[in-house]
């Protein structure tokens, strides 16, 4: 009797951790990508105004609620277009000193402390994988610019759930779609 129970115990435990894994798939079309998120995540878009004038920034964020197994806290994809002008010429310098930008930019919004900037690139585009420190946490976030597009794909995350599986499994799930404008 005892063997059975363990049994059915441990099938009910595997059951609810494979459910617990099972992601969504995002997809927009109009801001062109895709990325897979723990649970459906809310879109929203602000006006930010900004030295090269308004910005449209579009949010796709799905914040843990308390009931919901996560070592996260936020998963979000952000997406801002810049005037197309502002990049007719745009070389490797000048996207570098965007990229520096939009860290510069993300590090002081939240008062925090730049813990890594690493070039990257994806998709033959160049980006930015950073973290930073809070107090409580980190947000790590993944930037890239994709012609006069920036895209950001971010984590936060508490301090003791620092370094987690599903920070990657989020990042790797990004990419962005073709799309014909």
């Amino acid at each position: 009797m005892k063997k059975v129970l363990f049994v059915i115990t441990l099938f009910i435990v595997a059951t609810v951790n494979v459910n617990a894994q099972d992601w969504i798939d995002y997809k927009s079309e109009d801001l062109a990508f895709i990325a897979k998120f723990p649970n459906e995540p809310e879109r929203s878009a602000q006006d930010v105004e900004s030295e090269v004038g308004t910005l449209k920034i579009h949010m796709i964020m799905y914040s843990r609620p308390v009931d919901y197994d996560d070592e996260n806290e936020v998963y979000g994809v952000i997406r801002s277009d810049y005037p197309k002008s502002h990049f007719e010429d745009a070389d490797e310098a000048y996207n570098n000193n965007v990229l520096d930008g939009g860290v510069e930019g993300a590090v002081s919004n939240v008062q925090g402390k730049l813990v890594f900037d690493n070039k990257i690139t994806f998709n033959g585009f160049p980006g930015r994988s950073i973290k930073i420190g809070l107090e409580v946490g980190f947000i790590y976030m993944n930037m890239y610019l994709v012609e006069n597009k920036m895209f950001i794909a971010q984590v936060i995350c508490l301090k003791e759930n620092d370094n987690n599986d599903n920070i990657n499994r989020f990042f790797n799930s990004f990419d962005i779609l073709k799309v014909k404008e």
